[in-house]
């Protein structure tokens, strides 16, 4: 174990800044980071992407970053699998979802794709990940959760949930079970309002027992408010917290969701309100950013979240003084934290795996992940396709309807995928075919239109009855599959390069599919 100890009792400001994230400390050696250093009295704490670009430089600035720390170096990062990868970068193998994982329906599976994870974060000395996502799956798919849940089967969903979090922890990253108690049925995206429900889905604390009882280092409470368990948000209710607390018997820290959306704090009139909240009412660490980020932002902008964090500071020690919160309430969740810190972060001694063996390890689960989990959802007595003739392959732009989302920057791979097995000629949706097409393969990642309908179906319907054998592929939510009148469809529940040659094995191959959509209530 590394760092200091020390018998007195710390000072309540090295309390309050324990609590909060991002920290103070600077992650990387740049000019401007020493810049808010002398003018805003602190570093931004975070990783941006737009000045660490690969891999190889993150794990060189974490490294130096894991020296230089007189503790324990703890970073966090949002690396779901699927829709939602902080680390997109085309050198990291990216792994399908938890819905895919769902699809296959193999806790084995799940608990590899964690170790695999684990692998990648760990050789770049990222020690905590914001995942999984334990929320229950609906149909239609809620705009916030969607192919980010393992399914809608509370039982399954939980045994799934506790095997990646078996893995995860395994590979000596945290988890974070989220969003308690649930989002599941709830079709408000958080990131737009604050979503408000009567009751919790039932089953929806399945996965969180699951997650507790597999040992999970931590817990993200949501932004929305369940009225049958209290009329205020889950973050800020002392009802919630202690049912987690009491009832599923969770021990270990309890996180915010992102306070910095403005959906998020503004029911509490700002942000420093709303963290004063989440903590008065048992929260232990509140979150105002990701630590690793997509960059973009200029000096003044990453100046003012230094201030922001400060402010919150201020309000946390001024509730303190004023009675609004114990001083007790702070120390219990420092020292939650600090076990945190001690169990998973890194020494400056500490080694880490190599990267080119963790991202291969990862590509491999990646594989296996992707041919158990795509499924034929219809026409499956079709496949193999015709093995003469061309098809062609109609990508549907993507409408942008879905949040909280990396994977809509993959590359388009499902041609070069198919035309390993078979001439391909790609087209544009509203296109006229070339001469000598047989199949036509439509796809797209989000394809959902505003008004709950999927642009792809609609050009699927445009080639329906013209003689030709028809097929739509979803790369993302199933739900693009709606009212598609195809005679093949198919459920990949990931753009990324794994999922795409299952998709391609799969129609013009062997032809076999034994996954299944992991969602009640499909109507296809």
């Amino acid at each position: 174990m590394c760092g200091t100890s020390t018998s007195s009792a710390p000072d309540l400001p090295d309390l309050i800044d324990l609590i909060i994230r991002p920290g103070r400390s600077s992650l990387v050696d740049s000019d401007s980071e020493e810049l808010l250093i002398r003018e805003v009295g602190a570093a931004s704490g975070r990783i941006g992407k737009d000045t660490i670009t690969d891999p190889y430089r993150l794990r060189g600035a974490l490294y130096r970053a894991q020296q230089a720390e007189p503790g324990q170096l703890l970073v966090s990062v949002n690396q779901e699998s699927g829709r939602l990868d902080a680390l997109d970068w085309p050198q990291v193998a990216q792994l399908p979802g938890s819905l895919a994982l769902g699809a296959a329906g193999e806790p084995e599976l799940a608990k590899m794709a964690g170790l695999a994870v684990a692998g990648q974060l760990r050789a770049l000395g990222l020690t905590w990940n914001l995942a999984p996502v334990c929320d229950l799956a609906a149909r239609p798919a809620a705009s916030a959760v969607g192919t980010r849940a393992f399914g809608s089967d509370p039982e399954k969903v939980a045994t799934l949930a506790a095997a990646y979090v078996r893995g995860l922890q395994r590979g000596g990253v945290a988890a974070t079970a989220k969003h308690f108690p649930g989002l599941g049925g709830i079709a408000a995206d958080p990131h737009d309002t604050a979503p408000v429900a009567d009751r919790l889905t039932p089953g929806a604390l399945l996965p969180f027992q699951a997650a507790v009882e597999a040992g999970v280092a931590c817990v993200m409470v949501g932004s929305h408010t369940v009225r049958a368990l209290d009329d205020r948000p889950a973050l800020a209710s002392q009802r919630v917290i202690r049912l987690l607390r009491d009832q599923l018997g969770f021990e270990g820290v309890v996180v915010s969701e992102n306070l910095s959306i403005p959906s998020v704090n503004e029911p509490f009139g700002g942000l420093a309100e709303a963290a004063v909240a989440a903590v008065a009412a048992g929260v232990d660490l509140v979150m105002l950013d990701s630590e690793v980020s997509r960059g973009g932002q200029d000096f003044t902008q990453r100046a003012r979240a230094i201030r922001r964090r400060a402010a919150v500071a201020q309000a946390l020690a001024g509730a303190v003084s004023g009675g609004r919160i114990g001083r007790g309430r702070v120390e219990e969740s420092a020292k939650r934290v600090l076990v945190l810190r001690r169990r998973f972060g890194l020494c400056p001694g500490t080694a880490r795996p190599a990267w080119e063996e963790a991202n291969a390890a990862a590509e491999r689960a990646a594989e296996r992940i992707a041919t158990a989990s795509v499924a034929t959802v219809r026409g499956s007595h079709l496949l193999p396709l015709n093995a003469t003739d061309a098809v062609a392959a109609v990508r549907v732009p993507d409408t942008r309807q879905r949040r909280a989302d990396s994977a809509r920057l993959a590359p388009d791979l499902l041609p070069a995928a198919l035309g390993a097995h078979r001439p391909v000629l790609p087209a544009t949706a509203g296109a006229v075919l070339p001469y000598g097409v047989g199949a036509v393969v439509i796809y797209g990642y989000d394809t959902r239109t505003a008004d709950g309908g999927s642009a792809a179906s609609t050009e699927a319907a445009r080639w329906a009855g013209r003689g030709r054998t028809i097929v739509q592929v979803a790369l993302g939510d199933p739900d693009d599959l709606a009212g598609s009148p195809a005679d093949v469809l198919v459920a990949a529940f990931s753009p990324h390069r794994f999922s795409t040659e299952a998709v391609a094995a799969m129609l013009l191959g062997h032809g076999h599919s034994y996954a299944r959509v992991p969602v009640r209530g499909a109507t296809w």
